[in-house]
């Protein structure tokens, strides 16, 4: 089963064209979807990010990722890097690139900035274990893509803004953990991607 929902993945990440990015932006950033055989199904690391007053994405759910710096020969160093230095996972020795999705804008504190990130889908081998920079990351978890295309699964949850109100926002909740946001957005997208037709 395992086996067939990878060849499957392969096969519709080839066949998917990401559109260019809507709006010309002044940074760029990349993340990594890592995907892993567990249990008879596929697994989606997530990492809980760490709390830092100046960062706007402070204790969120995400993947593995950052923004590119000067010196990142481009978007693929971005992650390569990235993903070393948060949960410890090489991907260019423990892992197989799949694809890539659509650059969507970064949004901090309920607005849009001047950022893109790019998601990057990668296959992990089986052994692969993060091991979280406590200074980046507090927590890590693996989802099970069965889990979250399975109907109904979605839930609303209230979310602060700048102005102190909530906004309700579309949201999955697993092991204790509200995704939300931009990585919720990117999940989506991948799993539209990968249905069957």
């Amino acid at each position: 089963m395992t086996q067939a929902n990878i060849a499957h993945i392969r096969r519709k990440l080839a066949q998917h064209q990401p559109e260019p990015p809507a709006v010309e932006v002044t940074s760029r950033a990349a993340v990594a979807i890592i995907l892993k055989p567990q249990e008879h199904d596929l697994h989606m690391l997530f990492i809980h990010r760490a709390h830092h007053p100046q960062d706007p994405w402070s204790g969120h759910m995400a993947f593995p990722g950052g923004r590119q710096d000067p010196e990142d020969l481009d978007l693929s160093f971005t992650i390569y890097r990235e993903t070393k230095e948060e949960v410890g996972i090489d991907l260019n020795l423990h892992s197989e690139f799949l694809g890539r999705m659509t650059e969507l804008q970064a949004m901090a504190r309920g607005r849009p900035i001047s950022m893109t990130v790019a998601p990057f889908i990668y296959f992990a081998a089986p052994h692969v274990t993060p091991e979280p920079d406590p200074v980046e990351v507090q927590d890590t978890i693996w989802v099970p893509l069965s889990f979250m295309r399975r109907q109904g699964v979605e839930r609303i949850v209230s979310r602060p803004t700048p102005d102190g109100s909530t906004m309700q926002v579309p949201a999955l909740e697993y092991g204790g953990k509200t995704i939300w946001g931009l990585t919720y957005r990117m999940v989506r997208e991948f799993l539209a991607i990968i249905e069957p037709a």
